[in-house]
């Protein structure tokens, strides 16, 4: 008897022409369908498409479409699912974008069974529902899974050829793992919490370890959305992987800066990088998005914090907030650049669904539009409060070609008396895509 073939597709996105965005390369995977991929019985046969680099064909043998992504895959994931459903294969869809959109996802009529919430433990209930042809309309997670005994994710059924290499040593593959969910905090922006919780849940770290050691690969990035929120399990998560002579980088909150200790062993354990998620200079905006913890530190400590323990930075920064001027978005450049910050990542601020930040928007109608596909994060969706949606497009680029002007790569790429080329190249392919008008993460389009 032949195996049933599941299909795991990652879908790509629209443009503002309403084309779809192909790149030959791009920055990482999903860990979501690899993962998906691992918890899937060996007697299905399991392949995953992401289409933002890969080919999508629309005729090929398979039983079951499984789908996931953010807000701006969800309209192209909705056509996708017609066009199999065309051809008699059911779809299912679930992850944080259809959570956001689930009212348009419902409405589409597009797919047989809609996933709310983590789908770790309702995976095979789904995959039983669907050998006796009986999919749910709706599968929802009420209790948040433990993380104890997750499987090693299936990277091995990706081109990892297709995605970012490590930012020490562009030959190799960067692998992703998990070590937590969730997010005690609340800011109004984000669906972090809303989707995972703001109970933190951690797997043990004997797992994480054994799954390092599984990929047999040197450079990590961790994909938790704060690795030391905890700084005691955090303490001995670093003291676990720094006998593996990896290399990782992770995503902090700048209050790390308040544990010189803990940071300088995040960097004996390995991690190079760090992104951290600054997101203003300004506190008044850090309030307005109940970023209250943030909002007492300085920006200059809070560089200074991870460069001093020997750690690259990666800014989140993000602009379009209600004390945003003209002023404070050319000021934040400039200061980036003062401060030699390895690189930054500029978000345009972008209601999702689902948050309080939406429903501001949406109350006070400062929404420019509903056309998720732009959902992006450096598509301008909203109408700014202290500026016009012009002056902010001519400051927000601006700064981007300042920050990634060739004199100022140059000079961050040098530490000290050595040229750090791995830099260099980053800093160069970020310039080359904002020369083209594009975000530095947005893909080859």
């Amino acid at each position: 008897m032949s195996k049933k073939k599941i299909l795991f597709i990652y879908p790509s996105s629209y443009d503002s022409k309403n084309c779809l965005i192909k790149s030959e390369y791009s920055f990482v995977p999903s860990r979501t369908l690899p993962y998906l991929a691992a918890l899937t019985p060996a007697s299905y046969e399991t392949r995953i498409i992401d289409e933002l680099v890969d080919d999508l064909n629309f005729d090929e043998d398979v039983d079951l479409v499984a789908l996931t992504g953010m807000l701006r895959h969800i309209p192209r994931a909705i056509d996708i699912a017609r066009e199999f459903r065309k051809r008699g294969v059911p779809s299912l869809i679930g992850g944080v974008g259809a959570f956001s959109l689930h009212n348009m996802v419902e409405e589409s009529g597009a797919f047989e069974s809609f996933i709310i919430g983590e789908v770790d433990e309702t995976w095979q209930e789904i995959l039983y529902d669907f050998e006796i042809g009986r999919l749910k309309r709706r599968y929802e997670c009420t209790t948040p899974p433990q993380l104890s005994g997750l499987p090693p994710a299936r990277f091995d059924l990706l081109n990892m050829k297709k995605y970012m290499r490590s930012f020490v040593n562009a030959k190799d593959p960067l692998i992703l793992v998990e070590t937590s969910r969730g997010c005690p905090h609340n800011c109004r922006f984000c669906l972090v919490t809303r989707y995972f919780g703001k109970k933190m849940r951690y797997r043990p770290i004997g797992e994480v370890v054994d799954e390092i050691k599984h990929h047999g690969v040197k450079h990590i990035m961790f994909t938790d959305d704060n690795i030391a929120i905890n700084p005691a399990r955090a303490r001995e998560l670093f003291q676990a992987i720094k006998p593996l002579g990896i290399q990782w980088l992770g995503q902090f909150e700048s209050r790390m800066i308040k544990n010189p200790e803990l940071l300088r062993l995040a960097a004996e354990s390995g991690c190079r990088t760090a992104f951290v998620g600054i997101e203003s200079i300004d506190k008044n905006n850090l309030i307005s998005i109940d970023k209250h913890q943030s909002a007492k530190l300085d920006f200059k400590d809070i560089v200074n914090g991870f460069k001093e323990a020997g750690i690259d930075l990666f800014a989140s920064l993000i602009f379009g907030m209600d004390h945003d001027t003209a002023l404070i978005i050319d000021r934040t450049i400039e200061q980036s650049i003062e401060l030699n910050i390895d690189a930054i990542i500029p978000w345009v601020l972008t209601p999702a669904p689902g948050t309080a930040c939406y429903d501001d928007f949406k109350k006070e109608n400062r929404l420019a539009h509903e056309n998720y596909s732009l959902y992006d994060s450096w598509h301008l969706v909203i109408r700014p409060k202290q500026m016009s949606p012009a002056e902010f497009e001519e400051h927000y680029w601006q700064g981007l070609r300042r920050f990634y002007s060739l004199r100022s790569i140059v000079l961050r790429a040098w530490r000290g008396k050595k040229l750090n080329v791995t830099w260099l190249l980053c800093s160069l392919y970020f310039r080359q895509q904002v020369r083209r008008g594009l975000h530095p993460f947005a893909g080859n389009s």
